[in-house]
């Protein structure tokens, strides 16, 4: 809990460490797309190196993939709703990076398939 009226039971524990504060992995399969800004329509796109995620991919779908654990992001309408294009060759929209071995990106695709299946429990 964050914040109560109780002054006895709000957060003050935190303490500045000068490392990356990270969100929780709960629920992390439906927290699609990912990075800081959005780039990767798929924790399996994210397991992939970044010159294989997706340059151009669709957001603003209420359709969930639960295989690749995103959301639907193929073009360009869901239900008669139109989606939002993100192009990740314009400038801030980049999905570089985060790749190698310490993100999974060269894991082989069985490892990362049982990688998503775990995550699924969280």
């Amino acid at each position: 809990m964050l914040y109560s009226a109780d002054p006895d039971r709000r957060f003050r524990h935190f303490r500045k460490t000068w490392g990356y504060a990270n969100a929780p992995l709960d629920g992390i399969w439906l927290r699609a797309p990912y990075l800081h800004n959005g780039s990767v329509p798929t924790l399996w796109d994210l397991l992939q190196p970044a010159a294989q995620r997706p340059k151009l991919f669709y957001r603003g779908n209420d359709l969930y993939d639960p295989r690749h654990l995103g959301f639907v992001a193929d073009p360009p309408a869901a239900n008669g709703r139109p989606l939002f294009a993100f192009d990740t060759t314009l400038p801030g929209n980049g999905n570089a990076g985060h790749e190698g071995a310490a993100y999974g990106t060269t894991l082989p695709d069985a490892d990362k398939w049982a990688l998503l299946e775990y995550l699924k429990t969280f």
